[in-house]
Order: C-alpha cells, then sequence, then structure tokens
C-alpha cells in the first residue's frame, strides 16, 4: 500500500468520524434553551422588565436563604401571592413550579425532595397590588 491509498483511507475514516458525530448529536433529543417558552417569553420582555423595576422602585427585595434543608423568603410585606419557578440548569426534567401564598412576610418551603446541587430560583409574585419579579441563584 504506497502513501495515496493511506491519506484516502485517513481521510474517509475522518469523515465516517465526523458524519457519525453528526447524525448522533441530531439523533438526542436534548434542546439547549433553558425554557421551553423562550421565544414567548422574549417577546412579553415588558412585563418581565416592568415586574423587575417595581422590585428596585419599591425597595421589596426579599432575603432568601437555606437553613438545613429548608428554604426561607423572608418579604418585606405581609399577603404575598405568587408562583416559585425552581430551574436546574443541567436537567431541566427537574424544574418545578409552585404556587404560595403568605400571610405574614415569611415563607418556609421543605426541600427534602429537590436534588442538591445548583438552582436558578424564580419568584414571581404580587404584594399590595403590585407585581414583582425576582431571579436567584440558589445552590442547595
Amino acid at each position: 500500500m504506497n502513501w495515496g491509498y493511506k491519506i484516502v483511507f485517513g481521510l474517509g475514516a475522518f469523515i465516517l468520524f465526523i458524519v457519525g458525530l453528526a447524525v448522533y448529536m441530531v439523533s438526542q433529543n436534548t434542546d439547549t434553551l433553558e425554557d421551553d417558552d423562550y421565544y414567548e417569553r422574549g417577546l412579553n420582555y415588558d412585563e418581565t422588565y416592568r415586574k423587575k423595576e417595581n422590585l428596585n422602585r419599591n425597595h421589596a427585595k426579599p432575603t432568601i436563604r437555606i437553613n438545613q434543608d429548608t428554604l426561607l423568603i423572608q418579604f418585606i410585606a405581609a399577603d404575598n401571592k405568587g408562583q416559585l419557578h425552581f430551574k436546574r440548569p443541567d436537567n431541566n426534567k427537574l424544574d418545578i413550579s409552585l404556587p404560595f401564598a403568605t400571610k405574614g412576610d415569611l415563607f418556609k418551603l421543605p426541600l427534602t425532595t429537590f436534588k442538591k446541587g445548583n438552582w436558578n430560583l424564580e419568584i414571581d409574585w404580587v404584594s399590595a397590588g403590585d407585581s414583582y419579579l425576582i431571579d436567584q441563584h440558589v445552590y442547595y
């Protein structure tokens, strides 16, 4: 076998390798978008921006901390109602959305059923007629 055949064989093997990787990547059903409704959320960003502006203007940023296996959210005012969105950056199958309502200014959530690791917590709530939204990274 002379050197010409070796080059052709090497290029052929490389092309087969690249085609095999492309077929493997296309056949995997993993999407890199964090949200399923990513584009719809982008179209409605004005509402998100308004909620974040309310948070800054009214100095309503809650204190978020984890004490042992419990998530504690200390709101500025009482009577809060909204949604908690827990998003896992590495596995969107673990994402959880939970409704919540408080009579006081403290909300407690046991985290024993949550997988330990990095979470993106998004709190979307209404208090005293104003809508708020905050995003925070939480490690549990």
